[in-house]
């Protein structure tokens, strides 16, 4: 049994738990609004699946490093990758990120909503820190490493605010909604320009060539993520120049008609930014052509 694919599932699981948890607080402080219970639940789950995952990820990652499904199994070698590679010294100090951040959001006394928000950022910005990005060295290498961490937190905050949108749409009164989406607007536009120049920037980095983008496997599939994150900007504009303004001119006789078109294109949106995550996980875990 191969677990190179596994492996790739869990990654897609605990990056993208990381980036709903962290959109959904970057969005409750960008917004000042307080969480109903919905968002509340889903919060957690997503805490409890990045936690999870992160506890997966060390056996699933033994198992590919060995080449031996027995060795996923094996605690002994699972604590050798832990405290003998750079890899697991780093998962080590990521999982601590990610328990205290659970602790403080299940038991407010613990931590302050703060501290959890910047637990959970470094958490994610830290996944730079492992892969292909961690072996490069010198000023070039830092440079790779802080870029990809702007592209995740960037990434983040606008993949992970999508759920909790969608849950917003749900519940808020079409004015209360549709100034949220008003005041979401540039914060998003914003997050999108880094995601794309932060995406760029990884993008050279990683191939050196713009030939490389068509002339290998790994730039048709990057090609691909860029296909898909336009289309995710596409149902962003149109949530904003139609659905919102459609929100606003509604009558009590189309507003759920209205609301139930929003909410579909929001879904429509985060299931690409699903798809983004996994080929994003698939990309990492190629050979760039250089």
């Amino acid at each position: 049994m191969n677990l190179v694919v596994p492996l790739e599932l869990c990654a897609a699981v605990h990056v993208g738990a990381l980036m709903a948890w962290f959109g959904a607080l970057s969005l409750r402080r960008v917004l000042g609004l307080a969480m109903g219970d919905a968002e509340s639940r889903a919060l957690r789950v997503a805490a409890a699946l990045a936690l999870a995952s992160g506890v997966l990820w060390p056996w699933l990652q033994t198992g590919v490093v060995t080449d031996e499904v027995g060795a996923a199994l094996d605690p002994q070698q699972v604590a050798q990758v832990l405290t003998q590679t750079s890899f697991g010294r780093t998962w080590l100090i990521r999982q601590a990120f990610v328990a205290l951040a659970l602790l403080g959001a299940v038991v407010p006394a613990l931590a302050t909503g703060r501290a959890v928000y910047f637990l959970v950022a470094a958490a994610l910005a830290s996944m730079a820190l492992i892969g292909h990005a961690a072996s490069a060295s010198g000023a070039y290498g830092t440079s790779e490493r802080v870029t990809l961490a702007l592209h995740l937190l960037a990434a983040g905050a606008w993949l992970g605010a999508l759920p909790s949108l969608w849950l917003l749409a749900g519940r808020l009164s079409p004015i209360d909604l549709a100034q949220i989406l008003r005041r979401f607007s540039p914060y998003g536009i914003t997050l999108v320009m880094i995601v794309a120049a932060t995406g760029v920037l990884s993008a050279w980095f990683r191939i050196g060539a713009l030939e490389a983008l068509v002339a290998s496997n790994y730039g048709r599939i990057l090609l691909g993520k860029v296909a898909l994150v336009l289309l995710m900007g596409a149902a962003a504009l149109n949530n904003r120049n139609r659905l919102t303004p459609a929100l606003e001119r509604s009558g009590i006789g189309n507003l759920d008609a209205v609301r139930a078109t929003l909410r579909r294109s929001i879904a429509t949106e985060t299931g690409l930014g699903i798809l983004v995550v996994a080929v994003a996980i698939v990309l990492g875990s190629s050979e760039a052509p250089r």
